[in-house]
């Protein structure tokens, strides 16, 4: 097995050990399976393109956060990217302006989530959700 594929194996088992019952509980085990399935999936080269996007992302969010406006040209660029990130795990044809916006509404309430991103930045999580419902004017 390859260290690619052992990165993969690994992330499935972590999320099924941190996440699974809670995400089978909440969505039903077809789309935990199939989110699986996608990992599985990931060539090397999409799985590093979505790492550069996700730094990008963390990177544009830690310096516009303090001062920045999330209606603004590079918040609005932000949310761009971190759609585009969030398309790598998602099966093709899935992606929405409502699911993206779900999404990172969900880092605003779940305490794990907006835990990760407050430690990028104080204020973080709230300001990657107002840039992105900016973006899909909502």
């Amino acid at each position: 097995m390859s260290d690619f594929e052992n990165v993969k194996k690994n992330l499935i088992e972590t999320n099924e050990k941190n996440y699974g019952k809670e995400i089978r509980e909440e969505y039903g085990d077809e789309v935990y399976e199939a989110t699986n399935d996608i990992l599985s999936g990931l060539t090397e080269e999409k799985w590093l393109n979505s790492e550069k996007l996700r730094v990008q992302v963390e990177a544009m969010l830690k310096e516009l956060t303090p001062d920045g406006d999330p209606k603004g040209d590079k918040a609005q660029q932000m949310a761009k990217l971190h759609g585009e990130w969030a398309r790598t795990f998602w099966a093709e044809g899935t992606y929405s302006p409502e699911a993206h916006l779900a999404l990172v509404k969900m880092y605003t309430e779940d305490e794990r989530f907006t835990a990760y991103y407050e430690a990028i930045v104080k204020g973080g999580a709230q300001f990657l959700y107002e840039s992105v419902k900016e973006y899909v004017n909502l």
